[in-house]
């Protein structure tokens, strides 16, 4: 395993191979309360329990009538009273009107409704319109108008944020059904995380990944081997594993003599989905599978971890927890040439700046697997494929770097 790189997988296969392994992963689900939703994942359909609104209502604050009843009358029609929100108000008296405020139900004998201001009360009691009467059924907001019982709000797979709360709090939804968080533990290995080590380096990929994986949903648990002792990390492999469904580890499986996270995951009864992947950074990334269980196995540089984070690692757990695997792309006019390696796919790191046609798109200085901050001022990752370079004046699709676009 350790010195095998004869059978890599092309970029396109290793994402097929991927959403493969998505599919045969069961979803499971939960109930949380409403005010614990947002950012979570909606594991079924929700249909409305009542229509919205749930009969007619009033739209302002003002006056309810009979249309027909104002025209005719005169010297207007006497007020009746009030009703407000909340109310279910008596059938409206004939040849009267009804003081009545916003979201209040539209007594039985009025199909009209007009704002106070528009109105004109006079000292005996009766209203009447200020100047022009208004259309028969102004100002009343339908039963049904935004939605039906029964008609379904939320499709299984939307993540939930304030919009949702909000849609299903207004039907009195206490609780609903989300996705429950995969249970990710990430592993870094290597003798220079010692703190001890008279090289010792510190560990930038673990909170990376750990923050990347929190902004998809999943819960995420740290593990480190400061060692390149190959019992060891078996044994730390072993536990993370036995306490997650998704194990990603970085570092550990290029061909070096201390590489040994392959050959441990092996020994532990992991079998190999593939190994190596003919991209640009990230070509030692290797999936594995044990059971129901995945092992992510990312190289150890900063920046080729993170490309394969986002590329491969991240869909996969969008769509096990119900989503959409693929994230949002957006167009942007290239302002560069680049020409990649044959057989490769290459991803760069790219900055998005606006202009008044769209996006313009431009290259960054980087020094390649090892850069770390080239991220930081980038805004989104480009896919070159080999048989499709880079002209200046190009349309490309880039995948931005944040969950909420460039």
């Amino acid at each position: 395993m350790r010195n095998s790189f004869t059978s890599m997988v092309a970029c396109d296969t290793a994402l097929r191979l991927i959403a493969e392994c998505a599919k045969s992963t069961p979803l499971q689900s939960m109930r949380v309360p409403l005010a614990e939703a947002a950012g979570r994942i909606a594991a079924e359909d929700v249909r409305a329990v009542t229509a919205r609104p749930e009969a007619d209502i009033s739209a302002m604050d003002g006056y309810a009538f009979d249309h027909a009843a104002m025209q005719a009358a005169q010297a207007g029609l006497p007020v009746a009273g009030q009703t407000a929100a909340g109310d279910m108000p008596m059938p409206l008296p004939t040849g009267q009107a009804l003081g009545i405020l916003t979201g209040a139900r539209i007594p039985q004998g009025a199909d009209c409704v007009m704002a106070k201001e528009r109105m004109r009360l006079t000292e005996t009691g009766y209203v009447m319109p200020a100047k022009v009467l208004a259309d028969k059924g102004a100002n009343i907001r339908r039963a049904g108008e935004e939605f039906s019982k029964g008609e379904i709000l939320l499709t299984r797979g939307t993540r939930l944020d304030w919009r949702h709360i909000a849609l299903l709090a207004c039907q009195g939804i206490a609780d609903v059904t989300v996705v429950r968080p995969v249970r990710v533990a990430v592993v870094s290995n290597g003798a220079e995380l010692a703190a001890d080590a008279s090289d010792a380096r510190a560990d930038s990929n673990s909170p990376m990944l750990a923050a990347l994986l929190r902004e998809t949903g999943a819960e995420v648990a740290l593990h480190s081997v400061p060692s390149d002792n190959e019992q060891k990390l078996s044994e730390t492999l072993a536990q993370a594993w036995a306490e997650a469904e998704v194990l990603v580890t970085t570092g550990g499986i290029s061909v070096g003599q201390t590489d040994n996270v392959l050959d441990a995951l092996s020994s532990l009864g992991a079998q190999t989905v593939f190994r190596g992947v003919t991209i640009r950074p990230g070509k030692p990334l290797t999936v594995m599978t044990q059971g129901t269980r995945k092992a992510f196995c990312l190289p150890g540089n900063p920046g080729a971890s993170a490309i394969c984070a986002l590329v491969f690692l991240l869909p996969y757990l969008r769509a096990v927890m119900g989503a959409s695997a693929s994230a949002p792309m957006v167009p942007a006019v290239a302002d560069f040439a680049f020409t990649p390696v044959a057989g490769t796919t290459h991803f760069i790191p790219v900055s998005c700046l606006p202009e008044p046609q769209g996006w313009r798109l431009s290259a960054l200085p980087t020094v390649g697997a090892s850069d770390i901050i080239v991220f930081s001022r980038a805004s989104a990752l480009l896919r070159v494929d080999p048989e499709a370079p880079v002209e200046p004046g190009q349309t490309r699709w880039v995948l931005p770097l944040q969950p909420n676009g460039i």
